[in-house]
């Protein structure tokens, strides 16, 4: 069971939302997919709050150590790059937990 979350929030300018969900959805997400021990995707849109960031993006790992792993790749390397070069004028943020309980 996947025990490590790997969450990014994004803003993205005006009217660029619908290029950006398409190629996340079709392109980046399925590359993150790719690395060994990511489990799961999920995407969400947000409906209210207080946050600024309208999207997330919700990976499961398998464990701190493949969290670890991704994050020091050259396959993380080039996921910045390509998401960068699509979309230089979002704010994104990112997050990691790890399973404390059950």
């Amino acid at each position: 069971m996947p025990t490590t979350l790997f969450v990014v929030k994004v803003t993205i300018p005006l009217g660029q939302e619908a290029a950006f969900n398409a190629w996340y959805n079709a392109e980046h997400v399925p590359q993150v997919l790719q690395f060994p021990g990511v489990a799961s995707a999920r995407r969400y849109k947000s409906l209210e709050g207080e946050d600024k960031f309208k999207y997330m993006a919700v990976y499961e790992l398998q464990d701190e150590a493949t969290y670890r792993r991704l994050m020091a790749s050259d396959h993380m390397k080039l996921l910045k790059a390509e998401y960068d070069a699509h979309f230089p004028q979002s704010e994104r943020v990112r997050f990691a937990y790890t399973q404390v309980w059950p």
